[in-house]
């Protein structure tokens, strides 16, 4: 999966699970950021250290990186453990249950080895070819549909909502329990957006 595929399904299960009053304090971009965590902690590295592996999945790619995650962050800062469970759920969005080398790892002895991504050059070509895959492309427009549903949804198009939105992390949505007027407000624009 793509960056926006990863970030979209991350924010319509966060936009689901509000609508049914649960983690409301999940910040969108604090969700965002872990939905991505295995990326952003891979990719670097591959680049670096791991250049010779032939994959962009290494450590953040495991469940052993994943569950050390979600231990550590469960000690150091349980209020982010959200956070971490979502940063895990990437492993299943990428399936990772296809590459069970890098999901088992170390134990399994090596990482699943695709093709030389050591270079950035060699990384976008990679990513070139796997976004012109029909399923990669499929999967991505829904993630694009869903993306518009929320923007849509929680009036993004509008500079105060979207404004809201990039300062606090949450939508009109899930600040309504702050502010009784928040709600009202709410019944109005989801009659307008009908």
């Amino acid at each position: 999966m793509l960056p926006l595929g990863h970030v979209a399904y991350t924010w319509a299960a966060l936009a689901w699970m509000q609508s049914r009053g649960q983690a409301t304090d999940i910040d969108y971009r604090g969700a965002a950021v872990a939905a991505l965590l295995p990326d952003l902690i891979d990719k670097p590295l591959t680049l670096t250290l791991m250049s010779g592996s032939g994959t962009s999945q290494g450590p953040g790619h495991t469940l052993l990186g994943q569950a050390l995650l979600a231990t550590a962050t469960a000690e150091l800062k349980p209020e982010w453990l959200p956070y971490a469970l979502i940063s895990g759920s990437h492993l299943f969005a990428d399936q990772m249950w296809k590459y069970p080398r890098t999901l088992f790892f170390p134990f399994s002895g090596r990482l699943d080895s695709w093709k030389f991504m050591g270079t950035p050059s060699a990384m976008l070509d990679a990513y070139a070819e796997i976004a012109t895959r029909p399923e990669i492309v499929a999967v991505e427009a829904v993630g694009l549909v869903l993306f518009g549903w929320l923007v849509c949804k929680h009036r993004l198009f509008r500079r105060g909502p979207l404004k809201r939105f990039l300062h606090t992390g949450r939508t009109d949505r899930s600040l309504a329990g702050d502010d009784p007027s928040d709600a009202q407000s709410q019944e109005v624009r989801a009659r307008t957006c009908a």
